[in-house]
């Protein structure tokens, strides 16, 4: 029988799966531990009134979800995707050789 000459790349071993998955969940976590302090403190000091024009609602759980889900959104996915991009390395050419490796030169800005 002839061999497979492109049997694609390897499947990932279960533990890398899980430990991507881990990453993104505890940036996810640090994101949304923002929101929830930055949202606290918005109401706290109630910065534009926006606490005044909670409380004085009729809808004040709805609106405190409505303003929590959206900075957890925010948040979260700014951290997830700040962690993402901050797993390599610097690469600026075809390659994808780390240019900091090739080329540390002083550039004399001291």
């Amino acid at each position: 029988m002839p061999e497979k000459l492109n049997a694609g790349p390897k499947p990932q071993k279960r533990g890398e799966e899980l430990k991507i998955i881990k990453f993104m969940l505890t940036h996810l976590m640090y994101g949304g531990v923002g929101s929830v302090v930055f949202g606290v403190l918005v109401l706290y000091f109630d910065i534009g009134g926006i606490w005044t024009l909670a409380s004085a609602s009729r809808d004040t759980l709805i609106f405190i979800f409505l303003l929590f889900f959206g900075m957890f959104i925010t948040f979260g996915g700014i951290s997830m995707g700040a962690g993402v991009m901050m797993l390599g390395g610097f690469s600026d050419n075809d390659d994808y050789d780390d240019e900091r490796r090739y080329n540390h030169k002083d550039d004399g800005a001291n």
